[in-house]
């Protein structure tokens, strides 16, 4: 990464300094290039996710607020979707541990399960 560079002291937990160490060591770089890197991906997803936030809320602002009960039916949706996801992932799984799968016969009748993201609000899932 170019230009003016900044010192910035930041205390980490022994195990990240060793993950961060070594990814280093992997790479033939320095820790503040690895540092550098894994900080402007985490700023610039953050910077994302709040611009997302206030593109909501002036939505809200301009159309009103979902009701109790429009939140209730979202939520229920999806849950909905939650439950299709969980259920065709545990059919998936059980066809290839029966040999079934890629190439099988029973792969065409399987359920598609693509661009499903896990849940809790994980950054690798939103």
């Amino acid at each position: 990464m170019t230009g003016k560079k900044a010192v910035l002291n930041v205390t980490v937990s022994e195990s990240v300094a060793e993950t961060v160490r070594r990814i280093a060591a992997l790479e033939g770089t320095t820790i503040s290039s690895v540092v550098e890197r894994a900080l402007a991906d985490e700023v610039r997803w953050e910077l994302k996710r709040r611009e997302g936030l206030a593109a909501i809320d002036e939505y809200y602002r301009e159309h009103g607020y979902p009701t109790p009960e429009e939140m209730a039916e979202a939520e229920a949706r999806v849950a909905e979707e939650h439950r299709l996801i969980d259920e065709a992932r545990a059919e998936l799984a059980a066809q290839r541990q029966h040999g079934g799968g890629a190439g099988s016969s029973d792969a065409a009748s399987a359920p598609e399960v693509s661009g499903a993201h896990g849940s809790d609000g994980d950054p690798g899932a939103a």
